[in-house]
């Protein structure tokens, strides 16, 4: 029969067993445990003896990164007074995970004092801790009007596999039914070669799969799995064992990259691993979508500037309630002005409007106010080095709901071109109907005369002769004055 004394010991062993976590002592400065409960095994894969009978075991197992910050702590006064540390273990099986170590130091009148205290497994609320601030990083990175998305997707990337230290990601951009290497900083340079350019299909990996069907792809043994048939041994060189794809899909339906997420060992995923996966790609869609949308306003703009240029055209906006005008960098060189002197507003585009073309100017401007329809017209300019330009413009007016005006746009093309090559049209038609027409028929009367045979001797003859080489001459004469102005 068991003494008072043995049923206590017994019921405080039911209760550091029933803790979730594994419960210790160790003598201070030692960095040796006398004691660890049998929640170790449970909870990293450990026997308590792995860590009583040697302490480079339990040494051994914390997480590389961590090791020295966690033994310099332990050696430091301040660690044989109460505190809390977190660090990263690894376990038997080769996951990492988290604790939070809450240690006392309790001392008596005998000895200089025991360290006990309790180690709480925290990775689930850790890796959510970090994931949350990775994801708002990557995000305010985002909304940044020149981010790269090369150095976001590396930027996220690398936030998870310091997350997820066993696993290794990658994300494949789909272009033409092809995926090609976006970011896939952990993989072997080699392997990312081989893969880069692989065209999609039903059984082409995991990636190639995941991008054809837009379905996620897990495939947990890459040696046995069919999909793997071509490519399984540039992965197993590799040691990539595992590799599940996530397809990224754009809002149209399109499959616009792939994300995946590769392991050393066989594996199927959790629940909570299948969140992270959608969790990730949710992510990468905001970021690969608004990049590349980005990049196509910002080529689309280029482009439209470039049209503008080309074509001598240019916009400009006025802003009613503020009275306030914006004009396009075309429009500047259109009007000879230099940007950085130049103060665009209403008052300083009436000035310099040819005089002769103000009054139906103003005219335009308000019936395009009144009315509120479309108005194009023909206007000069008189550019500040006194240039004459000619434009052709048109004004819209935008108004809100009630139809009050809220602004007015406008553009301008450059028709001076057109306009002196209209001019020199003019100018050959007038000559054709009047200068050339003259020796013409002056030359006409003259054959006339000669056909008709009213000279009466040589000397006549002669005269008429001179006259139509002459007229002749004046008619070379103003054909290449003609040529000249028309080149």
């Amino acid at each position: 029969m068991l003494d008072k004394k043995d049923t206590i010991t017994d019921r405080y062993k039911l209760l550091i067993e029933s803790v979730d976590g594994i419960i210790w002592e160790a003598v201070p400065g030692a960095l040796g445990f006398t004691f660890v409960s049998d929640s170790v095994s449970g909870i990293l894969g450990y026997t308590p003896n792995d860590w009583l009978s040697d302490k480079a075991t339990w040494i051994g197992c914390i997480y590389d990164d961590d090791r020295d910050y966690v033994l310099e702590y332990y050696r430091r006064p301040e660690a044989l007074v109460n505190h809390t540390l977190e660090f990263r273990v690894v376990a038997v099986d080769g996951t990492i995970k988290w604790l939070r170590n809450y240690v006392s130091l309790i001392k008596d009148a005998e000895t200089p004092g025991t360290l006990c205290g309790v180690m709480m497994e925290i990775t689930k609320s850790k890796q959510l801790e970090t994931l949350e601030r990775l994801e708002k990083q990557v995000l305010e990175l985002n909304a940044e009007p020149n981010a790269d998305i090369e150095r976001l997707l590396h930027f996220y990337v690398n936030g998870l596999e310091d997350i997820f230290p066993v696993m290794k990601c990658s994300v494949l951009r789909v272009l033409n039914n092809r995926v090609y290497n976006w970011a896939s900083p952990s993989l072997p340079p080699e392997y990312v070669q081989a893969i880069h350019g692989l065209e999609i299909g039903p059984a082409r990996g995991s990636c190639g799969t995941a991008a054809y069907t837009g379905q996620r792809v897990i495939v947990s043994d890459i040696a046995h799995d069919e999909k793997w048939a071509q490519w399984k041994d540039a992965a197993l060189m590799f040691g990539l064992l595992a590799c599940w794809s996530e397809p990224i899909i754009d809002s149209t339906g399109k499959v616009i990259a792939t994300f995946a997420l590769y392991y050393p060992t066989v594996k199927v995923p959790n629940a909570a691993e299948l969140q992270i996966i959608e969790r990730s790609a949710s992510i990468l869609k905001v970021i690969i979508e608004n990049r590349l949308y980005a990049d196509m306003i910002t080529e689309m703009n280029n482009m439209a500037v470039q049209a503008q240029e080309l074509a001598n055209f240019g916009t400009w906006q006025w802003d009613y309630k503020n009275n306030t005008a914006t004009w396009s960098d075309s429009l500047y060189r259109i009007y000879g002005i230099d940007p950085a002197t130049f103060a665009p507003s209403y008052k300083a585009y009436l000035d310099m409007i040819h005089p002769d073309d103000l009054q139906g100017v103003k005219d335009k401007l308000d019936i395009a106010h009144h009315d509120k329809t479309d108005i194009t017209f023909e206007e000069r300019i008189i550019r500040p080095d006194g240039c004459i330009r000619h434009l052709k413009s048109w004004f819209r007016v935008v108004t809100d709901e009630q139809g009050t005006p809220l602004k007015l746009l406008g553009a301008n093309l450059d028709i001076t071109p057109v306009k002196e090559t209209e001019q020199k049209m003019q100018n050959i038609a007038w000559q054709q109907s009047h200068v050339v027409r003259a020796p013409l028929a002056r030359i006409m009367g003259l054959v006339n005369l000669l056909n008709d045979d009213m000279a009466e001797n040589e000397t006549e003859r002669k005269k008429l002769y001179d006259l139509i080489l002459s007229s002749a001459g004046e008619l070379d004469t103003i054909i290449r004055s003609i040529s000249y102005h028309t080149q």
